[in-house]
């Protein structure tokens, strides 16, 4: 069986903390911050570790980009 971060589906692929920081250049307080206010979707925890499912952090992405389209920004 393969690791967390390596399955056939790439939907269900996960990303560790790590992985997450880097995908958007901050650090772990900051998604630590980001989970106490419900801005970035709670992750899988596997032992003590946290784990995000990449489509999960997909649609997360397509919500705050479709918040900032022009349209949005008038109003």
């Amino acid at each position: 069986m393969g690791s967390p971060t390596t399955t056939k589906d790439a939907s269900e692929r996960m990303l560790p903390m790590g992985q997450v920081c880097r995908r958007y250049g901050v650090t772990d307080r900051t998604i630590d911050r980001w989970l106490e206010r419900g801005i970035l979707p709670a992750p899988l925890r596997i032992n003590r570790y946290r784990y995000w499912r990449v489509s999960d952090l997909e649609r997360f992405e397509a919500e705050r980009m479709s918040a900032r389209t022009p349209e949005n920004a008038a109003t």
